[in-house]
């Protein structure tokens, strides 16, 4: 299971107590998945469900809420992702009565009209609110993390798909008035909201509140900053190695050259001595070579860099 399909699985499992969360909870599902069509005289709901998890929810959720009995849920194959979509419809005399409950439809000069304003009076209460927002997440939000596959290279990204700019806005800016920071994009025929920090998606999934998704979330980030740490580590250990065997070649070529030219009896006795040691072992560090010559590590690296001095002279 990936991770997304974690944070849903937890929102769907979360037990809503209050009648009116339950109902921004289900108000929240329908505007992210929901497509209204005309019936005869009346207004239907088609509704997308993910799984059948998420479908049988709806269901339960209408009769619970509205002593709806779903008349009618078909099922098609997504080729994109291999995976079964449900639909769900709402139809017939019980329509208006869930649709303005939830917010969707309100009367207007003594008739129905779209209510195409997300948050209002379903909305009113923090916690229906959360709700609400929890419902558009497993309609149509997106989660993905570092190297949560291995065909994958993408970091963090958690985003809810709009069909038009209004609701994208207004989303943003409540979310913004709990401290969690999105920005918006157009793509294709539609806006995302969207998140790439992983503390902002930390805050995002604690004001759902999807707690055991932090948690997992947090896992990641500490195990991801280990990994990253010991990385650099070998990175730094590398190219401290690499470092070591540049100098050394320098060092060596120089000695060469001295050799070739002046020969290495014309140096000092500790410079002589410091060639032919290093000659003899080019693999030794300096560490290893200083006290192989029973000196300190600054002493060789000063008669090293008066060899190569030396060299460049000649």
């Amino acid at each position: 299971m990936n991770f997304l399909d974690s944070i849903k699985k937890e929102i769907l499992s979360k037990n809503i107590k209050e009648r009116h969360c339950k109902k921004g909870f289900l108000a929240g599902l329908i505007r992210g998945s929901g497509s209204l069509y005309e019936d005869g005289e009346n207004v239907g709901l088609l509704i997308r469900a993910a799984d059948e998890e998420t479908a049988m929810y709806i269901e339960s959720s209408l009769k619970n809420l509205f002593d709806y009995d779903v008349r009618e849920v078909s099922v098609a194959e997504d080729k994109l992702n291999k995976k079964d979509k449900f639909y769900l419809s709402i139809s017939g005399d019980g329509s208006y009565e869930i649709l303005q409950s939830l917010g969707i439809l309100f009367e207007k000069d003594g008739e129905l009209a779209v209510n195409l304003k997300f948050y209002g009076d379903i909305t009113e209460k923090e916690c229906c609110l959360r709700s609400f927002i929890r419902g558009l997440f497993v309609a149509t939000g997106n989660c993905t993390l570092p190297n949560e596959n291995e065909s994958s290279s993408t970091g963090y990204h958690l985003e809810l798909n709009f069909s038009h700019y209004t609701p994208a806005l207004e989303t943003s800016e409540k979310l913004a008035e709990f401290g969690v920071l999105t920005k918006i994009t157009r793509r294709r025929d539609g806006y995302i909201v969207y998140i790439k920090s992983a503390e902002e998606i930390k805050d995002f999934l604690a004001f759902l509140p999807a707690p055991v998704s932090v948690l997992k979330l947090t896992d990641l980030m500490i195990n991801r900053e280990l990994s990253n740490n010991s990385n650099r580590q070998k990175n730094c250990d590398l190219g401290n190695v690499n470092k070591q065997v540049e100098a050394a070649a320098k060092q060596i070529e120089a000695i060469k050259r001295i050799s070739e030219t002046i020969g290495l009896d014309t140096l000092k006795k500790d410079l002589a001595e410091t060639a032919k040691a290093r000659v003899e072992n080019p693999e030794e560090t300096l560490s290893e070579l200083a006290e192989r010559l029973a000196v300190t590590k600054s002493c060789l690296n000063h008669r090293l860099r008066k060899l190569v001095l030396i060299a460049s002279e000649l």
